[in-house]
């Protein structure tokens, strides 16, 4: 690296007493790079482990609880290894609030434009929860069981037809199919 180089941006994933995982977006899958960083840092005092994941990004660097990590970066930023700046917005980790049921429609959504794709566009979720009712309605009637369990899954088959098709006759969803 000559010195009009500027060293790539890294930042702190986790830190812990003697333990920081810096991640470096920038050289991500560069082997070249990080067998350069584990030269450099054989000659930084303090450090007793490194850890180097060039497909992931990341650097987990143990190092005496007695050593500040702050003379570890000075040393990374001295050394033109990489600058430390604050975790970009996008890499943060956060969990987002979603209830419960918008989890669960959402994965049935993906599940739901799957079913389409696969199937060309003849059936979607809604249709195979009313076809599989059907079977096993029609399964437990052969068993001899036709008031009990094949008439409530009947009852469900036919709720399920029922939303679907009010969903169709829907204006707004006739509006909709009209401008297609």
């Amino acid at each position: 690296m000559t010195g009009n180089d500027n060293p790539p941006f890294a930042y702190i994933k986790h830190q812990m007493p003697g333990r920081v995982r810096v991640k470096i977006p920038q050289k991500k899958g560069d082997f070249r790079y990080f067998d350069r960083i584990a030269e450099s840092f054989a000659g930084c005092p303090g450090i007793t482990q490194l850890q180097l994941k060039p497909s992931a990004a990341s650097i987990l660097i143990c190092h005496e609880t007695e050593t500040d990590f702050l003379n570890i970066t000075e040393f990374a930023q001295t050394n033109g290894l990489f600058t430390i700046i604050e975790q970009p917005e996008e890499e943060a980790f956060t969990i987002p609030y979603l209830p419960i049921p918008l989890l669960a429609a959402s994965d049935l959504n993906r599940l739901d434009e799957s079913l389409m794709d696969f199937s060309r566009d003849r059936l979607d979720g809604r249709s195979l929860l009313f076809l599989a009712l059907i079977g096993l309605a029609v399964r437990q009637m052969t068993k001899g069981h036709v008031l009990g369990p094949a008439s409530t899954l009947l009852w469900y088959a036919f709720s399920v037809l029922k939303a679907e098709n009010n969903k169709l006759l829907d204006p707004d969803t006739l509006a909709d199919l009209d401008s297609e």
